[in-house]
């Protein structure tokens, strides 16, 4: 049995093309993004953790020990630095559930803005 196969070109009508974000997508950006600014609508600094091996450290949402990649995407809490010299510091983490951890602030290197 043979089957015939058409290999043509399909037309693009570019009007059809929302340029626009989709709204829930935009929703969702928006909060993300309100997530990297402190209550005063400024940007929280990026950070990044000294070495190069994970390590494991106080994690403030869950109450304990957890793991943490140096190369980790992290923003500097602008809240109170502990009697221990530790830093809040935010990560988005992973699946979209954010976490704090406390650094100590020997292991801090601070990335800066863009």
């Amino acid at each position: 049995m043979v089957m015939e196969a058409n290999q043509g070109v399909m037309a693009v009508n570019n009007d059809d093309l929302n340029p626009f974000l989709d709204p829930d997508a935009e929703v969702l950006a928006n909060k993300m993004a309100s997530y990297l600014k402190s209550k005063g609508g400024n940007l929280l600094q990026p950070v990044r953790v000294k070495g190069k091996k994970e390590t494991y450290y106080w994690s403030f949402m869950n109450k304990k020990l957890e793991l943490l990649h140096p190369n980790t995407e992290m923003y500097l809490l602008p809240w109170k630095e502990t009697e221990k010299g530790e830093y809040y510091v935010y990560s988005p983490y992973t699946f979209q559930s954010g976490n704090v951890f406390l650094i100590p602030k020997s292991e801090i290197i601070q990335m800066g803005f863009n």
